[in-house]
């Protein structure tokens, strides 16, 4: 029993999880689109699961990504699909946690009262230029990362 309580909270340090809303915009056709999902990060492991509009999984672990869609079917990527969402899936989940903004070596970070604006550095700057983060009492409300092609991916932590 003793193990099983110790198993847990070591698991809860590493865990985190919660819902979202995506708003992304395309810049080259002027459109938003929105996603609702939840994030679930582990010490190993994020799980991305999109409910609306439709059914979408992305599953994220030290060796590979996989995409699971509405109809069952599960794709890995690999080349450069696997490497840059392996790499937005570490900054969505780098930006989700304010103590990682704080201190973290891959961006330049400047505050504005409740707002972190972000500068990404080295290799990460040629897929995100910069990020805005909202917090409130420690705790991010929401993170939106502008991308060289003009386009911005907002997500709204619920």
């Amino acid at each position: 029993m003793r193990y099983f309580i110790i198993l847990l909270i070591h698991l809860s340090l590493f865990a985190q999880s919660y819902d979202f809303e995506e708003l992304k915009f395309i810049s080259a056709v002027s459109t938003e689109f929105k996603k609702s999902g939840n994030i679930s990060i582990e010490e190993n492991k994020t799980v991305i699961t999109y409910n609306k509009p439709s059914f979408k999984q992305i599953v994220k672990d030290s060796e590979n990504v996989s995409i699971e869609g509405s109809s069952g079917k599960i794709y890995k990527l690999k080349g450069k699909a696997k490497y840059f969402t392996q790499q937005f899936i570490d900054i969505m989940t780098r930006l989700g946690d304010f103590n990682e903004i704080k201190s973290n070596r891959d961006f330049d970070v400047k505050k504005e009262k409740s707002v972190y604006y972000l500068t990404f550095l080295e290799e990460i700057s040629s897929q995100i230029k910069s990020a805005e983060v909202r917090i409130e009492s420690s705790k991010v409300l929401s993170f939106k990362m502008f991308l060289p092609n003009e386009d911005t991916i907002e997500i709204i932590k619920k």
